[in-house]
C-alpha cells in the first residue's frame, strides 16, 4: 500500500455519478483503501446537464439482451442502495419507482412498440410490462389531460425516476464520510505510467496511485491516450426545455416530458451528433416542444423558464464500456450514457472489477475487446 500524502491506492478521475458510484462501492468493500476522486470545474462538458433522472429499463436493446438485463439488474438494486446512502450521508434521495410510460401517437406506433416489447419478453425470459390503451393510461396518470392523438402507451412497472442532483450529493457525502478524499474543481491534464503505478498530472500537482479509474466521460478519450489512441466514444448532444413549476401530477414518469420532484417539467429526448458544439439549436428545441404539446397540450399555457444543451458520452455501439486498458490491467475505463440507471450496478459490481475480479455476467461482453483491442 502506498503511504505518502500524495499517494493513493486508487485514484478516480471523474466526480460525476459514475465516478462517485464506483468510489462508494470501493470504500464500502474495503474501508482501508486510500482513495481520491478528482472532479473538474463546472464549466466543462457534463452529461448531467441534460439528465432528467430517469431510472429507465423498458423498450431498449432488443438486439443486445445482455445490456437490457444489466439495466434491469441495476434498477432492482436501487431501493437497498438509496436506504444505505441515506444512512451514510444523511440525504434522502427523492425517488419514485411506480413504473414508467412512453406515450404513442398512432395505432401504427402502438403496434410496433408492442411487437418490440414482446421481442424483449422472449429475449429476456421475463418483462414486467406491456402496452396499455388510453383508458388504462388515464387511470395511471389521472391528473394529466392527454392530447387527442395519444392512443396509449408502453408501460413497464420497473421504471422510475429520482432527483439526480440529490443522488450525486448523497454519493459525494457518503464517500467523504467514509474516508475518500474528494478534490473539487481539479482538472486532470494527463496520466503517466510509471514503475507499475500511475502518476496523474493535475492542476494541484502530481498524484500517484496503484490503480486508476477513468470515469470522466468525454475526457476519457484524452486521458486514455497513453494506451488507446482513439477511444471509440463520441459526443452525443441533448437539449432540454424546462417549464415553470406545476402542481405535482406525475408520480409515473412520461418519457420525453417528465415532471421533476420540484414540479417543473423537463422536455427533451433528442440525440444529435455535432461534435463538441454545445450551442442551443432553436429548431431542434422547437421540435421537442411541439411533440410535448401533442402529448400534454396544457403545457402550451405554461412558461418556459430555461432551455439548455449538454454533451453526453456515447460509445460507438451505444453500449457501455467497462474495461481495463490494453497492457494496463490496473487502469479501468468506464463510459456509459446511462449513469443514473446503472449507478447501483456500478456500486455493487463494477467496483469489484476495479479491484481485480471478473465483470458481472451481464457486463462481461462490454470491454474494449469488442472493438478489437487486446484486453
Amino acid at each position: 500500500m502506498l503511504s505518502s500524502q500524495r499517494e493513493y491506492d486508487i485514484i478516480i478521475a471523474g466526480g460525476g455519478i459514475s465516478g462517485v458510484a464506483i468510489a462508494y462501492g470501493l470504500i464500502s468493500k474495503n474501508s482501508q483503501l486510500k482513495i481520491a476522486v478528482l472532479d473538474s470545474p463546472t464549466e466543462t462538458d457534463r452529461a448531467s446537464r441534460t439528465n432528467v433522472g430517469l431510472v429507465w429499463c423498458q423498450s431498449k436493446f432488443l438486439d443486445k439482451p445482455h445490456y437490457a438485463k444489466w439495466g434491469f439488474l441495476s434498477r432492482r438494486l436501487f431501493p437497498e442502495l438509496l436506504q444505505e446512502l441515506k444512512e451514510v450521508s444523511g440525504i434522502q434521495v427523492p425517488a419514485y419507482f411506480e413504473g414508467g410510460v412512453i406515450p404513442v401517437l398512432s395505432e401504427q406506433e402502438y403496434t410496433a412498440k408492442g411487437e418490440y416489447i414482446e421481442g424483449l419478453r422472449q429475449a429476456l425470459g421475463e418483462y414486467r410490462g406491456n402496452m396499455i390503451d388510453r383508458t388504462e393510461l388515464e387511470k395511471k396518470l389521472p391528473k394529466i389531460p392527454f392530447g387527442p392523438e395519444v392512443c396509449g402507451a408502453a408501460w413497464c412497472e420497473e421504471d422510475g425516476f429520482l432527483n439526480p442532483l440529490a443522488l450525486l450529493r448523497a454519493y459525494r457525502l457518503a464517500i467523504v464520510n467514509s474516508g475518500v478524499e474528494f478534490f473539487n474543481d481539479t482538472v486532470v491534464y494527463s496520466v503517466e505510467p510509471k514503475n507499475n503505478a500511475y502518476t496523474v498530472h493535475t492542476q494541484i500537482g502530481e498524484l500517484n496511485c496503484e490503480k486508476l479509474v477513468l470515469a470522466c466521460g468525454l475526457a476519457n478519450k484524452r486521458l486514455a491516450q497513453f494506451a488507446v489512441n482513439d477511444l471509440p466514444v463520441y459526443a452525443d448532444k441533448g437539449q432540454v426545455l424546462l417549464t415553470e413549476r406545476l402542481p405535482f401530477v406525475m408520480p409515473v414518469p412520461v418519457l420525453g416530458c417528465t415532471q421533476t420532484v420540484a414540479g417543473t417539467v423537463i422536455i427533451g429526448f433528442k440525440h444529435e451528433t455535432r461534435g463538441h458544439d454545445a450551442t442551443v439549436i432553436p429548431h431542434a428545441v422547437a421540435q421537442e416542444g411541439a411533440w410535448a404539446l401533442r402529448v400534454w397540450p396544457e403545457l402550451g399555457s405554461k412558461r418556459i423558464i430555461r432551455s439548455w444543451p449538454g454533451l453526453r458520452v456515447m460509445p460507438k455501439d451505444k453500449v457501455a464500456i467497462y474495461s481495463h486498458l490494453p497492457q494496463h490491467e490496473n487502469v479501468t475505463l468506464i463510459n456509459t450514457h446511462s449513469a443514473v440507471t446503472m449507478a447501483a450496478a456500478h456500486t455493487r459490481y463494477v467496483a469489484d472489477y476495479v479491484l481485480g475480479n471478473d465483470l458481472h455476467e451481464c457486463a462481461k461482453e462490454m470491454t474494449l475487446k469488442r472493438f478489437g483491442f487486446a484486453v
